[in-house]
């Protein structure tokens, strides 16, 4: 984000306390895409030329779609691996699984007729178990990342769960190539992921149960030198995915997530943390340092007293919108802790939702429609948001919606024009 000379470095210099959030799934991809790096090219390679091969042509296409009928197999599309689209990546490789079968008749059938080299390096790789296994260790892990990606794709607010959920998918990771004792009971940011007197032994590791099985059925035909580059590339992946995470999430601007934990009301309700003091040091522009008493006062009376408002469970967002409604006389009861809360749930957990409105513009704003306003275009993106959660033929407008609609007022341009004939 430009840390030392971009746009970052450039605003740090005019508002030295700016929070900067990097965006976790753009994170959590970039994690499992360098981890990939470590596995063989072929992997990768396979994914391609399978979706090459049968989906730039519509022959080839129609042919496999009989394959699909002979075998039984569900007649899915073959998918391509996206450098932008951040779960694509699981979506193609469980694709590839479940179509293995069917692919592996065709292009045996393709190799034969048609004598290309393609056909026959995909067949080639195809009929290896070990290439079958790096696909079903891939099916087993990637899931493991987009947990996360997809828990904070969300549009809802989720800035106070993102520190317990990287935590809780770093470690699993680390258990099933670590041994139990180096993550017991420790802080996984004083963990080295690359320390090897951490790791369990090679036939050890956990790499998911259809390896296993893929191992167990083809063992006759797999040789030790294949088996054992299998388990060390497997190893490496699950050693740069981690290290990836903990630079990524253990360190810089994510060190304050775990602060952002006094937003759930649960912990409120618990007394965690004891001060917001350490919270409040990070938002200077928020809070000044001569309210932090005050600040800490309420934070010490609404974690020790129960308030009858705020026994029900529910969302950050409801909570902290009735703290800020308690009263004290005429005033209000928290209104240091309220101002600090309500800001801080402003921030982004994750870049999805402005990407998703870009995907929309793309979509509404085509080659055919380029001349639309940007008054239009944002009305269209208002209408398509308004009917997110019912049906058009079911939708009715509200009173004030007609009442807007069939003003005279009704755009900025009608605006300026009343005004200068005023």
């Amino acid at each position: 984000m430009g840390g030392r000379a971009g746009v970052q470095a450039l605003l740090k210099e005019r508002v030295p306390a700016l929070f900067v959030q990097g965006c976790v799934c753009h994170s959590m991809h970039l994690c499992a895409s360098y981890a990939c790096k470590e596995l063989p090219q072929r992997v990768e390679e396979l994914a391609r030329n399978v979706y090459s091969y049968i989906m730039n042509s519509p022959k080839r296409l129609s042919e496999y779609t009989e394959f699909q009928v002979f075998t039984e197999t569900r007649p899915h599309r073959i998918l391509h691996p996206s450098c932008t689209r951040w779960l694509s990546l699981e979506e193609v490789v469980k694709r590839i699984m479940e179509q293995w079968p069917s692919l592996t008749l065709y292009f045996t059938s393709a190799a034969l007729e048609d004598g290309m080299a393609v056909a026959s390096s995909v067949l080639q790789e195809l009929h290896n178990p070990i290439t079958k296994m790096f696909f079903a260790f891939l099916t087993f892990i990637l899931p493991a990342v987009n947990k996360v990606n997809v828990e904070f794709q969300a549009t809802s607010f989720r800035v106070h769960k993102l520190w317990s959920s990287i935590n809780s998918s770093v470690k699993a990771i680390l258990s099933y190539f670590m041994k139990r004792e180096s993550l017991k009971d420790k802080d996984l940011s004083k963990i080295n992921p690359k320390d090897p007197s951490n790791y369990l032994k090679l036939e050890d590791i956990y790499r998911g149960a259809r390896v296993e099985s893929i191992a167990l059925e083809y063992s006759s035909s797999i040789s030790k030198k294949d088996l054992h580059e299998f388990q060390v590339k497997t190893l490496n992946f699950y050693v740069t995915l981690s290290n990836q995470m903990f630079q990524r999430f253990f360190s810089g601007t994510y060190d304050k997530l775990q602060l952002m934990e006094a937003l759930d009301p649960e912990n409120v309700r618990e007394g965690k943390p004891k001060s917001v003091i350490p919270l409040a040091i990070k938002f200077p522009n928020i809070i000044k340092e001569q309210d932090y008493e005050e600040l800490n006062k309420e934070w010490r009376e609404l974690t020790l007293f129960e308030i009858p408002s705020l026994r029900e469970s529910m969302e950050p967002e409801q909570f902290w919108f009735n703290v800020s409604k308690e009263k004290c006389g005429d005033g209000q009861r928290f209104p240091k802790l309220s101002k600090l809360m309500n800001n801080l749930m402003s921030l982004p957990h994750s870049s999805a939702a402005a990407e998703r409105i870009f995907s929309m513009v793309s979509n509404i704003k085509t080659k055919h429609r380029s001349r639309l306003q940007t008054a239009t275009l944002n009305g269209l993106l208002h209408s398509k948001a308004l009917l997110q959660s019912v049906k058009c033929k079911d939708w009715q407008p509200s009173t004030e919606i007609l009442k807007i609609m069939t003003a005279t007022k009704t755009t900025p341009e009608t605006r300026e024009e009343e005004d200068l004939q005023f």
